[in-house]
């Protein structure tokens, strides 16, 4: 049985595996006959340290550049990154009250680019100390650092919105709200094609269901992206948009199990 320390160095090992972009093949043998290397080091009266050096990141450093990467991980990385520009952005176009704003630009390059380290680092303390990848489950001190990670996150992004409105600091141009509804169907229908010509069935659905409510609110609200019925329609679908796409997650992950 290993100890908790050397538990939560596999785990550190399989992240940093998986976010340098090496193959599950080779970090599911590089990890199993690092096990055995520590499980024998503890029976021999061992400390981590002496499997891994003085330093675990140095170690997990240095097997890292020893092991086969996943084919155009960069690529990827830079479509998500487009991709998640265009989900954040398609709503606020497809309503007509998308600010063409320094503020406002830079806001959204914050999402992209600080956001998903956020997450990352974020979620890479809670797995390594509070979660296990073999049982495949979280302790509760884990499930409430996630929820609270996610409610300050969620109200930084929302009180960063405010500022934004706030604070334009210089604006580009004031295009009309047809144009900016123009412009958010048109790269809604790239995100769609772009992801289903990859075959990423998941995230083309994803984009329709976030740009959902705006085009049903568009349809059935009187006034508006500002007017109360059409925050209401909007904010009622997105909800039930959220719900739809947890749920349907859950079924898949069971037919999958």
């Amino acid at each position: 049985m290993l100890s908790k320390e050397a538990e939560k160095f596999l785990t550190e090992f399989r992240l940093e595996m998986m976010a340098h972009g090496k193959k599950d093949e080779a970090i599911d043998d590089m990890e199993a006959e690092l096990e055995d290397h520590l499980i024998q080091a503890e029976k021999d009266g061992k400390s981590l340290e002496d499997v891994t050096g003085r330093s675990a990141k140095e170690y997990i450093k240095n097997i890292s550049g020893e092991m086969p990467r996943i084919n155009n991980i960069q690529k990827y990385i830079a479509l998500f990154i487009v991709y998640l520009a265009g989900i954040l952005t398609v709503p606020n176009l497809i309503s007509g009250d998308f600010d063409w704003t320094l503020s406002n630009l830079l806001y959204y390059l914050g999402i992209i680019v600080l956001g998903p380290v956020l997450i990352y680092y974020g979620f890479k303390y809670i797995l390594v100390n509070y979660a296990s990848f073999k049982s495949e489950k979280i302790e509760v001190k884990g499930t409430v650092l996630i929820f609270v990670f996610s409610f300050l996150y969620m109200g930084l992004l929302v009180g960063s919105i405010f500022l934004v409105r706030s604070y334009p600091i210089v604006t580009f141009f004031e295009p009309g709200r047809d144009i900016n509804i123009t412009i958010g169907f048109i790269l809604l229908a790239i995100l769609v094609i772009g992801s289903l010509l990859m075959k990423q069935w998941f995230y083309a659905i994803l984009a329709l269901v976030l740009a959902a409510p705006e085009m049903i609110a568009q349809v059935f609200a009187s006034g508006g992206p500002n007017s109360e019925s059409y925050i209401i329609i909007s904010s009622v679908g997105l909800l039930a948009a959220v719900i739809i796409l947890f749920i349907g997650i859950r079924v898949m992950n069971r037919a999958k199990k």
